[in-house]
């Protein structure tokens, strides 16, 4: 019956089922083993009949329904801080705390120690010390004047001083 079923959905012209008589299969006097790996090959004989189907209806690499994205790059990890430079009215005045990467600057270090997971990820001189309701950190410095988070853009409505 499933078989009949597989092979008369109605208004469709392509479908991603496939119907293995798994009761057939398992009745078998057969080890479990090799009623499993029956069962993995039934299954698996589909996939060319799908892939036929898929290239037919021209499927292959289209999306439906997604608006087109585009990634931006990371931010540039700043190492020295210019005298007079102050990366709190910088993130600031842009709004979006994104600073795009200068041409020619090199890629930033894939430190993993555990000195960088303390650092402040705004000025990446103190050590965080100032946690906001949306969990991210930063030092208080830097901290204490943002509106939301630079790290996920959250409105921040909670800051907790850590010691």
């Amino acid at each position: 019956m499933m078989r009949q079923f597989d092979n008369n959905i109605p208004s469709r012209a392509f479908d991603n089922f496939q119907f293995v008589n798994f009761t057939e299969i398992m009745s078998r006097p057969i080890p479990t083993s090799k009623k499993e790996a029956e069962f993995a090959l039934s299954a698996l004989m589909e996939i060319p009949a799908q892939f036929k189907a898929t290239m037919n209806l021209q499927l292959l690499g289209k999306r439906r329904g997604f608006p087109h994205r585009s990634v931006l790059p990371p931010p540039v990890r700043v190492y020295q801080q210019p005298s007079g430079y102050s990366a709190v009215k910088q993130t600031q005045s842009t709004g979006t705390g994104y600073v795009s990467p200068q041409k020619n600057a090199s890629a930033p270090r894939q430190d993993s120690d555990v000195g960088d997971q303390q650092t402040c990820p705004i000025c990446w001189s103190e050590a965080k010390n100032l946690a906001f309701g949306c969990g991210h950190q930063t030092c208080a410095d830097c901290g204490k004047d943002l509106k939301v988070c630079p790290l996920c853009q959250r409105a921040i409505s909670t800051r907790i001083r850590l010691y």
